[in-house]
């Protein structure tokens, strides 16, 4: 089974009065095994964004299912969803949004602290 696996993924974006569309995905289909290393490339407007987003369980798709680990991050519910990503993903975003003033290892235990994860623990998944 692929750690994540990406199913026919579709995301349409409507203007706020109903008038024009624009499809940002179509039929995205793809999967990543535990180990495998991939990058998403594109032009400018071609859907990178829009996927990570989905990806991170930031925005919902209009059609289709993400599933990692076999789970469909999609179907969580909304009040289960900042749960689930703080305790499965990891996500670094273009502006890194770190805490100015805690070191970079302190940015990278603080998810791990709201959790109760020992420091012994915190300690082994930063030097994996």
């Amino acid at each position: 089974m692929p750690l994540l696996a990406v199913n026919n993924l579709k995301k349409i974006y409507a203007s706020r009065f109903g008038g024009n569309q624009v499809q940002a995905l179509s039929n995205v289909t793809f999967s990543v095994e535990k180990g495998e290393y991939v990058a998403i490339m594109g032009e400018s407007g071609s859907g990178k964004t829009t996927l990570l987003n989905i990806l991170a369980a930031l925005d919902k798709p209009t059609s289709g299912e993400v599933l990692l680990q076999g789970k469909n991050i999609v179907a969580i519910k909304e009040s289960e969803i900042t749960v689930f990503r703080r305790d499965n993903l990891g996500f670094v975003f273009q502006d890194f949004n770190l805490l100015d003033t805690f070191s970079i290892k302190d940015n990278i235990f603080l998810p791990l602290v709201l959790i109760r994860k020992s420091y012994e623990e915190m300690e082994k998944r930063l030097n994996l």
